[in-house]
């Protein structure tokens, strides 16, 4: 783990390119724990960032459907058209916080590779 430095609008690319990582894990919605959202043209930035390093992002979008004002910003996942983000969601804000239920959305490439087994219980 490489800890990466942010500013106002969420995670500094420059510092990323500098670390040398090659998957980053993000809170775009809601910057966990200091709640900034991450702009649009950041999010662009992290996107191009991924594709010209070969790398992955891990966009956890815990609380994405909570906006106060504004339109909703599409996700990393709704923009990425090269299958570099993989997008965990969950209902436990939405619908029942008792109940912990995740899901995952992976790129097709990753999704494809997995084993049929991994689908069967």
């Amino acid at each position: 783990m490489i800890p990466i430095s942010l500013d106002a609008d969420g995670i500094n690319i420059k510092s990323l390119r500098k670390s040398g990582a090659s998957v980053v894990y993000v809170t775009p919605s809601h910057q966990f724990p200091y709640g900034m959202v991450m702009p649009i043209k950041r999010r662009m930035e992290l996107l191009m960032w991924a594709e010209d390093n070969n790398g992955y992002i891990i966009e956890d979008d815990y609380d994405g459907e909570y906006r106060y004002i504004g339109k909703p910003i599409p996700s990393l996942q709704g923009l990425d058209a090269k299958g570099k983000v993989v997008y965990l969601g969950t209902f436990s804000k939405s619908l029942i916080p008792s109940i912990r239920i995740s899901y995952l959305v992976l790129p097709p490439k990753a999704n494809a590779d997995l084993p049929e087994s991994f689908y069967t219980l």
